[in-house]
């Protein structure tokens, strides 16, 4: 096993640990960010906040919602399917990790996955 050294240690890819493990890379520090879960970005990023508010505004965009309200228009008049739904939050996703993964890549931020145990 390859033994591992950092100033500072951030547990959570989170909104804070991410902010946490910025600013100490910025103050010149070597960091790594432990993650357990599959992806980057904690459960803000991959099932909660983030994935909300996408398929929300998804639906609304998908249905032309806001163009019926302008107009005044009541019908629905396109169907929107999961498929369509899942297709914009994966886009959306992968998107915002990939900011986060350039983000820990230019202040030489370190992530492992994993757990203890």
């Amino acid at each position: 096993m390859q033994e591992l050294r950092a100033d500072f240690v951030v547990i959570g890819s989170g909104p804070a640990g991410q902010k946490a493990a910025i600013q100490a890379a910025k103050l010149g520090k070597s960091v790594i960010v432990l993650e357990r879960g599959a992806h980057p970005g904690g459960a803000s990023l991959n099932s909660g906040t983030i994935p909300s508010k996408s398929l929300r505004e998804a639906i609304l965009d998908l249905s032309d919602f806001y163009q019926r309200s302008f107009y005044g228009q009541d019908a629905v008049k396109k169907e929107v399917s999961i498929n369509d739904l899942n297709y914009r939050l994966h886009k959306i996703l992968e998107e915002q990790r990939g900011v986060l993964l350039h983000q820990f890549s230019k202040n030489q931020i370190q992530l492992l996955f994993g757990t203890s145990g």
